[in-house]
């Protein structure tokens, strides 16, 4: 099991008609791969005791889309057991969701609308390292951040990380991903400024930012200790949102 997620819940995004774990599917296609080049459909399946047509496309280069996704991320490192550049820029487009994006529930695409220049670098270079690049969208001024390949993978992927899919509201974004408790503080300092820089609002005449939207208290408790932990600087939190001191903001290098 990886940092931030691990293949079989990947595996499990995927459904198949006819099995209900989809992990189980994959299992299936890496035992029938590892027989003879010579060894017919109809072995296969009576061996590992599943239907010779499940088994027979695979034989003629075919492979479950579960498979391929889980392919994909390990060639890209997403399953890493360590804190690379990979699983970190992962860690940060996850905690981008949350801040200024969104997956969409059917087809599991990620997108970004970054309000800052500075979010919209961080978020830029995290496609960049995950190995996806980013292609951009402008409509309205608004420019909105898509991965230049594999988007409905890297979508599952972060997912499985943590992130909300579909409409983010108060039943669907309930707390931050428990990964973040064991990510270096560098990670989390960039992550914790990722959030005040998107979501939080600025005044004119203070430092102090406010972050509010329509989340529960439980999701607000978990984002203002993170804040605190990383600034060593007093952030409260209600029942309708969070106050970063000033202070807080200034050790983000915010103000």
């Amino acid at each position: 099991m990886g940092v931030i997620l691990n293949e079989e819940a990947v595996a499990r995004t995927y459904a198949h008609q006819s099995v209900a774990d989809t992990y189980d599917v994959v299992e299936q296609y890496r035992a029938a791969m590892r027989y003879p080049d010579d060894a017919s459909s109809t072995h296969i399946a009576r061996e590992l005791e599943i239907p010779r047509g499940r088994v027979r496309p695979w034989l003629d280069g075919a492979k479950p889309d579960a498979v391929r996704a889980i392919e994909i991320a390990t060639a890209k490192n997403w399953f890493s057991n360590d804190w690379t550049q990979e699983t970190q820029a992962l860690a940060v487009l996850c905690a981008g969701v949350f801040a200024c994006g969104s997956i969409e529930k059917q087809g599991y695409r990620p997108t970004w609308t970054p309000e800052t220049a500075q979010g919209r670098t961080q978020l830029e270079t995290a496609l960049e390292n995950v190995g996806v690049g980013v292609r951009v969208e402008t409509e309205d001024r608004t420019r909105e951040l898509w991965p230049g390949t594999h988007g409905s993978i890297l979508g599952r992927c972060l997912m499985v990380a943590g992130a909300p899919t579909g409409n983010k509201t108060a039943t669907t974004v309930t707390s931050l991903p428990q990964w973040l408790d064991d990510a270096p503080a560098q990670l989390r300092e960039t992550i914790a400024e990722l959030f005040v820089r998107e979501r939080a609002i600025a005044f004119e005449d203070k430092a102090t930012r406010r972050i509010q939207s329509a989340r529960p208290p439980s999701y607000y408790r978990a984002l203002a200790a993170l804040i605190e932990d990383v600034t060593d600087e007093s952030v409260t939190y209600s029942e309708s949102g969070i106050t970063i001191s000033a202070d807080a903001v200034r050790a983000l290098g915010l103000a």
